[in-house]
């Protein structure tokens, strides 16, 4: 019997990079299949798209700072396909002298109880709140004996807030990060610019990881990373969107200057290789419309990622190693 049956919950092991090893006799009854099938692919295989994203922005950052985490909420999909509400530890540690994480889950299907102690927490963390203010006033007099010490808590935070807006495999931006710069965008541009967002997947990436293993599929990424941020402007964004899909934002591009970055991405990767074989990549291109620019249109991104993934569908559907566009742009390869 593997040690980890012998644990009264749900418990997945994963490589320090979030590949899967191996999960224990409760986790698989829990999300169903064998630990042969789920060996190899990436933790958030197992969450709704909340949770990837939250796992992404939140967990792997402090993960990577603190070698550990504690009460974090969030879902799984069991066999049946529905979402579970579980609370999840984790912490670094060894599996057969590998580098590993142990995620440990609890199974929270009483939401009412939960939810009573979020409140409860939330109180807490209120109450605590009032007392460090009221603390922080009383340090005010002593401040000149503490600005060293003040000086580097502010570093530490600025630190966890880049943490936060970064992918950890291929130190680009996440997905939180092209929510802000869009975001910045709107709120600074004048009504009739223009913008356009391009998504870009890499081709027949699963035969890489099948064929040479996870650790080139990761190499493959960060190669491809590097070559994205030379293919940029200065006023460009790059974030890996999940997986090998990744999303480049062109603030006030129009449709020339988004094929002329297209084309410049496709040079640039033949760069990259697996074996000596170039690495091809599909786009799919969208551009923010006049009409879109008035105010602050909240469903900007969502309407853009759409589109472009659309785009991308049709690059991959007619050949791949092209560009796609959405809508009246003409298609160019």
């Amino acid at each position: 019997m593997d040690h980890l049956d012998l644990l009264p919950s749900p418990v997945l092991v994963t490589d320090a990079r979030g590949h899967i090893l191996t999960a224990n006799s409760d986790l698989l009854a829990l999300v169903g299949g064998v630990a042969e099938q789920w060996r190899g692919r990436y933790l958030d295989c197992l969450l709704p798209a909340p949770s990837r994203i939250f796992l992404q922005t939140h967990v792997w950052p402090l993960m990577l700072r603190h070698g550990a985490v504690q009460e974090l909420y969030l879902h799984l999909h069991n066999a049946a396909g529905e979402r579970v509400p579980v609370m999840v530890n984790g912490r670094r540690g060894l599996w057969d002298e590998q580098d590993c994480i142990f995620w440990v889950f609890f199974v929270a299907l009483e939401r009412s109880r939960f939810e009573a102690e979020l409140v409860e927490a939330r109180g807490r963390a209120q109450r605590l709140a009032a007392e460090l203010s009221q603390a922080n006033a009383e340090l005010r007099s002593v401040h000149h004996q503490l600005s060293q010490h003040t000086q580097s808590i502010e570093s530490e935070n600025r630190e966890l807030s880049a943490l936060s807006l970064t992918d950890p495999l291929t130190r680009l931006g996440n997905r939180r990060a092209l929510e802000r710069a869009v975001a910045q965008w709107q709120a600074q541009s004048e009504p009739g610019a223009t913008a356009a967002l391009l998504m870009v997947d890499v081709d027949h990436f699963k035969r890489v990881n099948d064929k040479y293993g996870h650790e080139e599929g990761d190499r493959v990424l960060q190669e491809l990373a590097h070559q994205l941020q030379a293919s940029k402007r200065a006023s460009d964004v790059v974030v890996r969107y999940g997986g090998e899909e990744f999303a480049l934002w062109l603030p006030d591009a129009g449709p020339e200057g988004a094929g002329a970055i297209a084309q410049r991405v496709h040079q640039l990767m033949k760069n990259v290789t697996v074996h000596k074989k170039p690495v091809t990549v599909s786009i799919g291109v969208s551009c923010a419309q006049q009409t879109l620019l008035h105010g602050q249109d909240s469903v900007l991104l969502t309407r853009l990622l759409h589109e472009a993934d659309v785009a991308l569908y049709r690059a991959k559907s007619t050949g791949r190693n092209r560009t796609e566009w959405y809508n009246d742009v003409p298609s160019r390869s």
